[in-house]
């Protein structure tokens, strides 16, 4: 089977500083998730306008556990618009946001956002109660996870396992030893069973050896350019393995502070995906796009075998010095 390219996003709310601040409330998923500034709906709508452009689907991990931010019945019409536009709805959890909730009502809650900083029983229970809450809104029970900040381990696969999911995401080699807690020592892209869980790698590749450049780098167009998560891709992908692309509900809009004011078009960032988009649909015969629950159905049902590969080099030495100037750049907000 030709391997394919899953184009993903994380669709989140960022807590806003009310962790250390508590005059500050977390950031709402009208800000977030769909980006609303004004007449502009700059984050899920822009991005399903875009996809849809080049008939393309993506695969949108949603974070469920909102109203614990104190934001009830704000996320299931997030979920309702993306099944209405035709994407593909998984589950993707960062703990802070129920533990922030436990804070809040004076319960016992132990403060970290790392899925792995807990144990399977509290695992299972969150990923549980988060593919009930999706099944409710979407009609369909999900069957891939990601953790927030890559956050997982070996033991979160086996809650995974135990709440009904069979998929995972979280795993990508720049991060393991750091916020991503997996054991495996193997440096991978592409995708490899762990038991009766496949774990499907968020990609990554090497840079050049540079001052001040990290020794790798996820395949996200919010810290890559176009022409590097390109170059990536298609290296794994002619390697034989799968290419997972990561990006984030709040990519394709700037905004002025922690707390989500003043947002606008992140013309850098939007137009890489833009860019990235046109790209795949001229060539998806050769590097076919696909979501996460059509790799399930692939496996279900036509006998798919993942296949991990080694790391990527992409080794483009003035290319990456470019991209870091225009990073740079592009953090201030009035750029």
């Amino acid at each position: 089977m030709v391997p394919g390219i899953f184009i993903t996003f994380d669709v989140e709310c960022s807590m806003g500083g009310a962790w250390g601040n508590p005059s500050l409330k977390p950031v709402p998923p009208r800000l977030g998730m769909m980006g609303e500034y004004g007449d502009k709906k700059l984050g899920v709508p822009l991005i399903c306008d875009i996809l849809a452009r080049h008939d393309l689907q993506a695969t949108f991990f949603l974070e469920p556990f909102n109203d614990d931010l104190g934001w009830p019945g704000e996320t299931e019409p997030v979920a309702r618009h993306l099944v209405e536009r035709g994407q593909d709805v998984q589950l993707h959890i960062h703990p802070n946001h129920v533990h922030y909730g436990l804070q809040q009502s004076g319960k016992p809650f132990k403060k970290t956002d790392q899925m792995a900083d807990l144990d399977r029983d509290w695992q299972r229970e969150l990923i549980g109660r988060g593919a009930d809450l999706l099944e409710k809104w979407t009609g369909t029970r999900p069957i891939a996870f990601r953790a927030g900040n890559m956050g997982a381990s070996e033991e979160t696969l086996k809650a995974l396992l135990a709440a009904g999911l069979w998929i995972d995401s979280s795993y990508t080699f720049p991060y393991v030893g750091g916020q991503c807690r997996f054991a495996e020592t193997e440096r991978y892209n592409g995708g490899k069973w762990y038991g009766e869980v496949l774990e499907m790698a968020l990609s990554a590749y090497e840079q050049p050896k540079l001052p001040g450049m990290h020794p790798a780098k996820p395949v996200d167009l919010m810290g890559s350019s176009f022409e590097e998560c390109r170059d990536a891709v298609r290296m794994i992908c002619d390697a034989g393995g799968d290419a997972v692309l990561i990006l984030h509900s709040f990519s394709l809009f700037k905004v002025r502070d922690h707390q989500y004011n003043g947002g606008k078009l992140n013309r850098v960032v939007t137009r890489r995906f833009e860019r990235f988009c046109e790209w795949l649909d001229n060539n998806r015969r050769q590097y076919p796009p696909r979501t996460f629950a059509e790799l399930g159905r692939l496996v279900k049902e036509e006998g798919y075998q993942p296949k991990a590969v080694a790391p990527c080099l992409v080794n483009n030495p003035p290319r990456a010095i470019i991209r870091k100037i225009v990073q740079g750049l592009n953090n201030f907000y009035w750029f």
